[in-house]
């Protein structure tokens, strides 16, 4: 029986909200960031934004006790685990150019190029970071959609929908992206 001491429950509600509290700040930045940034008009405005968003920030995460990242998955956040999910946004972004302009293809063409189609299949993906990215991942890929996810003991089934044939088998074949979303996490 693993019991956690009331430090220890104090110390993972702690890290949780300053992770929460960085992560709102750094979204809030990046979707504030002035295009001028490189300018003293710019810097103050940056250092405005920073203040603003760190109050905002630590008022939201002490209202909402709703932590982005669990404590476990704070301490599955190495560095050599982010620059492998680093490379794997990389690795995805090319994989949706490459995706978008094989529909682009298909729907261009005079007689579209359309088998559309649904596969089931499972996967050995029991954490919900991992079922979520890989659902998300499937589903940002241009021409194929995430419809549903079940969750067991034994890892998850996933029903994924393509507008092709060819999708299919390679979803099906691949499993979306499980082994590379496994790798980010020897």
């Amino acid at each position: 029986m693993n019991l956690i001491s009331e430090d220890e429950i104090k110390i993972n509600k702690r890290s949780e909200k300053v992770v929460s509290g960085v992560f709102l700040l750094l979204f809030w930045l990046v979707i504030s960031l002035p295009p001028n940034l490189f300018s003293f008009q710019g810097i103050s405005f940056l250092i405005q934004h920073i203040i603003v968003g760190g109050i905002l920030s630590y008022i939201i995460v002490q209202i909402i006790d709703l932590p982005v990242f669990t404590a476990d998955e704070i301490k599955a956040l190495h560095l050599p685990n982010i620059i492998r999910l680093i490379k794997y946004a990389f690795w995805l972004s090319w994989q949706m150019v490459l995706a978008g302009v094989d529909v682009a293809k298909r729907v261009m063409r005079p007689v579209p190029l359309i088998s559309p189609g649904l596969v089931k299949f499972r996967t050995p993906l029991t954490d919900d970071f991992q079922i979520t990215l890989n659902a998300n991942s499937i589903t940002l890929t241009p021409g194929t959609i995430t419809i549903d996810v079940e969750k067991d003991e034994q890892g998850s089934t996933f029903w994924v929908h393509s507008i092709s044939m060819e999708g299919l088998e390679s979803v099906k074949n691949d499993k979306g992206f499980v082994n590379r979303i496994l790798a980010i996490y020897k």
